[in-house]
């Protein structure tokens, strides 16, 4: 009767506590998992705050299916503590290293990526800088092209003197025409 407690017996308690101890072992090596893909895709805050969220709905739900397969559906504190234990674990030793090498790996990674799509993209972007200063020259020349048919046109408004309202404005006008004809 000392054996039983709660309806378990000892020995079931401890194999359920061992195989606690393995399954947070097992979450930390997700959780390694999430931080190495969230680092390689982005290190910013959002991207921790989702890929964290995601993580703990991974883990409220394997926990739950853990709890049904080992203890019939009852969550014991025995059974989170074993699984935090594993987990920590886990994280303070063996993730360290892992996550360590990982992070090396990831730079490395992206390096030689950066180094490969340099070398593919070079002649692509050699032509479009040569494309670029040719449209650079075209469009200097059709800005002052157009400067000065602007002020060449001014200028033609301005010498003839026969247009329809230069002859107007002289005939109803005397006044104006006295004063245009002192400037001259």
């Amino acid at each position: 009767m000392t054996d039983y407690l709660y309806g378990l017996s000892l020995a079931t308690q401890t194999k359920n506590f061992l195989l606690s101890l393995g399954f947070g072992f097992i979450m930390g090596i997700f959780y390694d998992l999430f931080r190495i893909v969230r680092i390689s895709i982005s290190k910013g805050k959002i991207a921790t705050v989702i890929s964290d969220i995601l993580y703990c709905v991974f883990l409220c739900f394997s926990f739950m299916l853990f709890c049904l397969t080992v203890n019939e559906g009852e969550i014991r504190l025995y059974l989170l503590l074993g699984s935090l234990a594993g987990f920590f674990v886990y994280y303070f030793s063996l993730g360290v290293i892992i996550f360590s090498f990982s992070e090396r790996l990831i730079l490395f990674v992206k390096k030689f990526i950066r180094s490969v799509f340099n070398v593919i993209s070079f002649p692509f972007r050699f032509v479009f800088g040569k494309l670029r200063k040719m449209f650079k020259d075209l469009s200097a020349k059709r800005k002052k092209n157009t400067k000065n048919i602007k002020n060449k046109s001014k200028f033609l408004l301005k010498v003839n003197k026969l247009l329809l309202y230069n002859l107007f404005v002289k005939k109803q006008h005397p006044a104006k025409r006295d004063f245009n004809e002192s400037e001259e």
